[in-house]
């Protein structure tokens, strides 16, 4: 099979398509041909050599965990699935591979993919739909009646957030360059703010962000790498949040990785969200 492996920690230039041996399942895994492979920020980083790596990680290696493609082969014990099913998934944290034409994963790992969403569709939804459901209903438990930060709305996990903050009924305030401005009102923002021309924080103060009337009980932060924002982030809470730093993210607005086998349970709510139009699918990819 080809695969886009590296060959080297670095930028671009390391990725090369190469022959691989088509992997195959253990007794309950499937083979997944991949028909489509989201790329996300963390790919890069992964690239670049950005994160820890296990004692026996050697190159070359594919990179890569979201996915969607059909069932091509079963192992001996699975049950659930059967060969020419269409699906979708994410790899477990640690693993990578998408990029390649092939791959195996746990049968429990994985969703069927609706009729009414296309490959590519489905590949782009499952990491940053699990990011924003995870954080925003199981770790901040978002209620209809708070306000809510999203900075960098218009990312894969940002503009997912906005759609699904809504949903529940808080106000969304978000951050963007102005030339997403509208796309952000679109999906259901109250307001945007160009993070370019403004200090977001004067003007979230100037909103009286902490009354009691309705209170930023929550700020969600995405990919948040620079210590500069986190500090203002810092200023907008009270005193008594007790925020620290964790891995460069304040830790009532750090991204939350699900665990990997809740991954399967956690995207049928999402594919509900999509049934029902309340994420439209043509979010931006």
């Amino acid at each position: 099979m080809k695969a886009v492996n590296i060959k080297s920690f670095g930028g671009s230039d390391v990725l090369q398509v190469q022959e691989m041996p088509k992997p195959e399942p253990k007794p309950e895994e499937v083979l997944i041909e991949v028909y489509a492979a989201s790329v996300n920020p963390a790919d890069c980083k992964m690239r670049e050599g950005a994160y820890p790596v296990s004692s026996d990680f050697s190159f070359p290696c594919s990179i890569g965990r979201d996915f969607s493609g059909v069932v091509a082969k079963c192992g001996t014990k699975v049950d659930n699935i059967k060969i020419g099913d269409a699906i979708f998934g994410v790899l477990p944290r640690g693993v990578e591979g998408t990029y390649q034409e092939y791959l195996t994963i746990d049968q429990n790992l994985v969703v069927t993919k609706p009729k009414n969403l296309s490959h590519v569709e489905a590949a782009a939804l499952a990491l940053t739909g699990l990011t924003s459901l995870v954080s925003i209903e199981e770790s901040l438990k978002l209620k209809s009646n708070e306000r809510i930060l999203i900075h960098g709305g218009a990312g894969g996990v940002g503009s997912f957030s906005v759609q699904l903050a809504r949903h529940i009924g808080s106000e969304v305030i978000t951050t963007a360059s102005q030339v997403n401005h509208e796309y952000l009102l679109d999906l259901g923002a109250n307001q945007v703010i160009d993070y370019n021309k403004y200090d977001f924080t004067k003007i979230l103060k100037n909103k009286s962000i902490s009354n009691n009337n309705k209170a930023m009980a929550n700020i969600v932060l995405y990919d948040a790498n620079s210590i500069e924002i986190l500090n203002k982030i810092r200023k907008l809470l009270p005193s008594t949040a007790g925020a620290s730093l964790i891995n460069n993210h304040l830790l009532l607005i750090r991204i939350l990785s699900p665990d990997s086998y809740e991954l399967r349970k956690k995207l049928l709510p999402i594919l509900s969200l999509l049934t029902d139009n309340t994420v439209p699918k043509n979010w931006k990819l």
